[in-house]
């Protein structure tokens, strides 16, 4: 028993030697869990981590690109504002990781440079981490976290039936067999990038809609399109975080996805969406692999002419994935021209906001839940609600109520799909991973019959399309609900294109086209008539803390002690915020309702009392320009007031919002140029900050 204990003492006394050797200037650059990985590491031991640069491509910059309707221009546009970036700003790390692979620090099979987002990817020592923390260029580091069959949730497989001549009941209920036969649309030439397993690209139903590189000569060892992979047929593979042209599929799952986006029943049963389509094999995980293995598998996709990603993953919260890197991702993804589709998962209805996984709480994406084919909730499919309110630089999302999630729904219960060993025949498969390539298929469809419609475009055609299920409108559980193809590709332009009714911030309402509807600055309605369709008007929302927005009354009544009147704010003289007195020691800011049903004395906007607020709550106001003309804010109150609160900060003559945590409020906005003062409008406060951008 005493040598027990004396083991016992001497791991603690160990653990506590490691926790004294990391470097103070660094411990806040290690993310996640990475700082006591290191810590457990051995001397020689390479661990994989991702390198996120301090320097990011603006949002506002590569979401303005993102605006140019000509997608082949817009995805070289952005495609070039981010490479830019990125070469721009990582060559000092690169420097000093090849110099580490020579000491023997640094993997010398693993080292990617990314640019869909600012980072590095490498397998490095603990102390070559330290070194690396410690540069100024750097963010952060993030542990990429080797995981197994978790990220990618299905539930066990039995045996498909393999009945002659079926549809899988997914393909028959959203109406794809419709979509083929009335309007002769397929999926021709779309291209869908499966971010999976691999695929199995000789199986029956398969071999005929298999994407083939047109740069690319076979086997002949030489990178002819010059994309940086040699030989890369059919796709590419970045298994357990590598580089190889194997994308054969050695699990499964990949090749059971892929068939629901394009079987063509070959082998006697049509399991695909869009039997014409051509897919591109992206593959991330068959052992184990990282986060970085699906952002290298999103920008080949970019990188090589893909239209539609299709992702049935995701990280649980409990895993700490790197969120803001992921929505980043995501983000730039879309931007540059692509749809963008991932798996809610799997973790059901009881922990929100944490049930769906990330990347699929990301606002921007199109993220599916799972029914069974009689439109009854699959018990497993991941409710939202989501929130990003403690992520920088966004906060947004707040929590309660978040963000819903999903954004769709579709078939996932007992799915038929294409087997992978024998390479041929079906099996079935449950999850929210085999609800979103029926999704996926759908988007192949309607961007066959309008290809020049962008991700939110066709978001917001298969959310109005779609059929309504659980509690009216859009819920946490089916989103806007189950997707019917037929539906959505007829409103998206198809052989036979529908007008709807466009709702305009005035009222007024007009039969447009979806994209007609959208540039004109209206609210789309498909398949609604003008005349039995009364076109919301939004009016003033005033909220219990004074603020005022102009919104519709039904999202005003979901707001806790608002209340909704027609005309805009100004109009309707919301009240504003302002000192609530409610003892001599206690003073806080809101809006007279609140004041007085807290039992104080409303002193009105920018008044204090006893000097106790706005301005005397706030311990610093800094503000700072870099090269790039980002201003960068920093309010640091003096103690937990507006924790968890919104305020927001003017910028010259722009006015942005922001979240306060652990007594700080952070803002990063831009582009600026020459002297620009930065202040607090909510709370009210005179005292400002001067930052001189280039």
């Amino acid at each position: 028993m005493a040598g027990v204990c004396l083991a016992l003492g001497a791991t603690a006394w160990a653990a506590n030697v490691s926790q004294q050797l990391v470097p103070t200037d660094v411990s806040n650059k290690l993310r996640a869990d990475l700082a006591s990985v290191l810590l457990n590491a051995a001397p020689d031991e390479m661990i994989p981590i991702t390198i996120i640069m301090k320097e990011q491509a603006s949002r506002e910059a590569i979401d303005g690109l993102g605006e140019i309707r000509d997608k082949s221009a817009r995805r070289a546009a952005v495609i070039d504002a981010l490479k830019s970036v990125a070469r721009r700003t990582q060559g000092g790390v690169l420097d000093d990781l090849i110099k580490g692979q020579g000491r023997g620090e640094v993997s010398g099979e693993y080292l990617h440079s990314l640019w869909i987002v600012n980072v590095v990817g490498a397998k490095m020592t603990r102390d070559m981490a330290y070194a690396i923390a410690a540069r100024e260029d750097v963010a952060y580091l993030n542990y990429d976290r080797p995981v197994g069959t978790d990220v990618l949730p299905v539930e066990p497989p039995t045996e498909g039936e393999n009945p002659v001549l079926a549809t899988e009941c997914g393909v028959a209920l959203m109406q794809a067999p419709r979509v083929w036969g009335e309007l002769g649309i397929t999926g021709a030439n779309i291209v869908v990038a499966m971010i999976d397993t691999g695929t199995c690209i000789d199986h029956p139903d398969l071999r005929n809609q298999i994407w083939t590189n047109p740069g690319e000569i076979a086997g002949n060892n030489i990178d002819d399109d010059g994309n940086g992979f040699i030989d890369d047929i059919h796709g590419w593979s970045f298994e357990n975080n590598g580089s190889s042209p194997d994308i054969n599929d050695y699990n499964g799952h990949g090749t059971h996805t892929a068939g629901t986006v394009g079987g063509d029943g070959a082998g006697g049963t049509v399991t695909g969406m869009a039997p014409n389509v051509q897919i591109m094999t992206t593959k991330f995980w068959n052992s184990f692999s990282g986060e970085l293995s699906v952002w290298l598998s999103e920008q080949y996709a970019v990188d090589n002419g893909a239209h539609v990603t299709s992702a049935s993953l995701g990280w649980p919260h409990s895993m700490n994935p790197d969120r803001r890197t992921w929505r980043e991702v995501c983000e730039n993804t879309i931007a540059a021209g692509l749809v963008v589709v991932y798996a809610a998962g799997n973790e059901g209805c009881g922990a929100p906001p944490d049930n769906v996984r990330t990347p699929g709480d990301v606002p921007s994406v199109l993220t599916v839940g799972a029914t069974d084919c009689g439109d009854n909730q699959a018990s497993f499919t991941s409710c939202g609600p989501v929130t990003w309110q403690n992520v920088d630089p966004w906060r947004d999302c707040p929590h309660p109520p978040g963000c819903i999630k999903p954004s769709i729904a579709a078939p996932g219960v007992n799915t038929t799909s294409c087997r992978n060993n024998p390479c041929n025949g079906y099996w079935d498969l449950s999850g929210t991973s085999m609800a979103t390539p029926h999704v996926a298929g759908a988007v192949a469809l309607m961007l066959e019959s309008n290809p020049s419609l962008s991700h939110f475009e066709i978001k917001t055609l298969l959310e109005q399309t779609a059929r309504d299920l659980g509690s009216p409108g859009n819920d946490n559980v089916f989103g806007f609900g189950r997707v019917d193809a037929y539906e959505a590709v007829v409103a998206a332009g198809g052989s036979n294109p529908t007008e709807g009714a466009c709702c305009f911030n005035d009222g007024s309402c007009a039969y447009l086209f979806l994209q007609d509807c959208v540039a004109a600055g209206g609210q789309w309605h498909y398949g609604t008539d003008c005349s039995s369709y009364s076109c919301p008007q939004p009016g003033a929302c005033c909220l219990d803390d004074g603020s005022c927005q102009d919104m519709l009354e039904a999202d005003c009544a979901g707001r806790e002690g608002s209340s909704w009147s027609s005309g805009d704010c100004g109009s309707a003289q919301c009240p504003e915020p302002g000192a609530c007195c409610v003892t001599d020691d206690d003073c806080q800011i809101t809006g007279p309702i609140g004041c007085e049903a807290a039992g104080g004395d409303f002193k009105g906007r920018g008044t204090s009392c006893n000097k106790a607020c706005p301005c005397d709550k706030v311990k610093k106001l800094k503000a700072s320009c870099n090269q790039n003309g980002t201003v960068k804010v920093v309010v640091k109150f003096v103690d937990a007031s507006y924790n968890g609160e919104r305020i927001r900060i003017a910028i010259g003559t722009s006015e942005f919002e922001t979240g306060v945590l652990v007594d700080k409020a952070k803002l990063a906005a831009g582009p600026f140029s020459g002297s620009q003062t930065a202040r607090l409008v909510s709370p009210a406060c005179n005292d400002t900050a001067t930052a001189t951008c280039p």
